[in-house]
């Protein structure tokens, strides 16, 4: 027998990975959420110190061992000091650990008087006049220079590691601090913040950038998209939609608007026709649009009768809609969708909810996650725009108190308002990507942990299988928040449903 003792420098590789896994703990969490990590996030930074660059330092293997981890994520903003970080991570030859890419840009500066309107505000509040000065000189500078779509050409066909791109609308507490000094000047009628522009030229150097690449499998998330900025792809040849959508795996997007944009989707239908058509391998769609201004359209004139073969996950958000619509659209998909999100859908006049989830009930073969978050009726949603005094639209600059705010999650939300578990069963159902799935119910008793509540109900399994449609308590004018937990777990609870899960999960 061997004696000899044992060092950490005899243990492999993956060991020691997750050795520095568990070391890590919230800082590991924290590298890996939304927000960015002051060191992992910008990847070039000054300094070393956070642990897992200390452990970075110790030894070249340990710099190995912690490399993959600390780059693997890489915010870039749209300034000269953003792209230049991003030089340093070519030259450094630190591109091949980034997994996901953050792109974060800020609206841009409109108008011809912003000479004026900065050297006035320079006389009483110097420091902020002074940001924004050195802002517009780095927006001036990389647009005519075209330094941004020379940084992103050079960047993404290195990143041989991507797997995902974000785009982001970047606003701080210096851009607040100054719309808080327009409302009370007459500064702002020559000037403007524009988020168009910005997102317009975000999102088509990304796709240049991104068909210049090799990079395949991507998936891309952009919270707050703006629909002008879409309208541009109507000149795009379809050819590149093509080679664009063909390159996806994963689609998740937000549109941002103060005002209702059903109009402008509609001149879009084609566009998204060309797109979704070349994107067949989809594995997961987010289209949102904003609640309190849903989007007034057909499903179809955005999804065309497509039929994904490959998706997983889909999810739809602020839309006024026919229950056949989402009928339609789900069965096409009833062999292979796991995730069903609706959130903030307003059925029509005539329609039913309780149609809705009899279908997804009963043809629903792999469905196991659903979340109905914040769902109702149009009549009942109209009522309250214009009887209960609801403010209707939203002012997205209004806001303060944030220094990095995207309006919505960057991230498809997990897809289950409730959490279906067995009460002795420590196993867990196969996941798909990024997402994890609730355990299977496989025994008599189904938790229903509601999201909206602070309650916790216990519900019979062998009691919601006896339900019908017509137990669910829907009235056809409003759903109440209280019931739709009780929908969700009726949905999920068929008997069929849980055989799958259950003989999936054992074997």
């Amino acid at each position: 027998m061997d004696h000899q003792p044992r060092h950490i420098h005899n243990l492999p590789d993956e060991l020691l990975s997750e050795i520095l896994s568990f070391l890590l703990g919230s800082e590991s969490k924290a590298v890996n959420g939304s927000k960015p990590h002051p060191n992992s996030s910008h990847a070039i930074e000054p300094g070393e110190t956070s642990d897992l660059d200390r452990f970075r330092l110790v030894c070249k293997r340990f710099m190995r061992i912690g490399s993959p981890r600390k780059f693997s994520r890489f915010v870039l903003r749209f300034s000269r000091d953003g792209f230049q970080r991003l030089e340093d991570l070519l030259d450094m030859q630190l591109a091949c650990y980034v997994k996901t890419i953050t792109y974060m840009v800020r609206p841009f500066y409109q108008g011809s008087g912003w000479a004026r309107v900065l050297q006035s505000l320079d006389t009483h509040m110097a420091p902020l006049s002074q940001v924004h000065s050195r802002r517009l000189r780095d927006q001036k500078d990389l647009v005519e220079s075209g330094y941004d779509l020379w940084g992103l050409r050079r960047a993404l066909p290195a990143l041989v590691s991507l797997q995902e791109i974000k785009l982001l609308r970047l606003q701080d507490a210096a851009h607040d601090r100054l719309l808080r000094v327009f409302r009370h000047h007459t500064l702002r009628r020559s000037v403007q913040f524009d988020w168009e522009p910005a997102c317009s030229r975000a999102v088509t150097n990304l796709g240049i950038a991104l068909l210049d690449s090799k990079c395949n499998a991507i998936r891309f998330v952009g919270p707050q998209i703006s629909p002008e900025a879409t309208l541009r792809l109507l000149r795009a040849p379809s050819t590149t939609l093509a080679a664009l959508g063909g390159r996806l795996t994963s689609l998740d997007i937000n549109f941002h608007s103060t005002t209702d944009i059903t109009t402008t989707m509609a001149d879009l239908s084609g566009v998204f026709y060309r797109f979704f058509s070349a994107a067949k391998n989809l594995i997961a769609i987010h289209l949102g649009f904003p609640n309190k201004t849903p989007l007034d359209l057909d499903l179809e004139a955005l999804f065309h009768h497509i039929r994904w073969k490959t998706l997983r996950t889909l999810s739809l958000q602020g839309w006024r809609l026919d229950s056949d619509e989402i009928i339609a659209l789900a069965r096409r998909h009833r062999h292979q969708l796991r995730s069903f999100r609706l959130a903030g859908i307003y059925l029509r006049q005539g329609c039913r909810w309780r149609d809705v989830l009899a279908m997804l009930r009963a043809e629903m073969e792999q469905l196991d996650r659903l979340d109905l978050r914040d769902i109702d009726y149009t009549s009942h949603f109209d009522a309250l725009a214009t009887t209960s005094g609801v403010e209707v639209f939203d002012d997205p600059e209004a806001d303060t108190d944030a220094d990095i705010r995207p309006a919505l999650p960057a991230l498809l939300p997990p897809l289950s308002s409730l959490t279906l578990t067995a009460r002795a069963s420590p196993h867990s159902a196969e996941s798909l990507p990024g997402r994890d799935l609730a355990p299977p119910p496989t025994t008599h008793t189904v938790y229903a942990q509601h999201r909206r509540t602070s309650s916790t109900e216990i519900l019979s399994l062998e009691k919601l299988r006896a339900m019908s449609a017509d137990d669910v308590g829907d009235d056809g004018c409003h759903v109440r928040r209280d019931q739709l937990a009780l929908w969700e777990a009726w949905v999920l609870s068929t008997s069929q449903r849980a055989s799958v899960l259950h003989n999936g999960h054992r074997s």
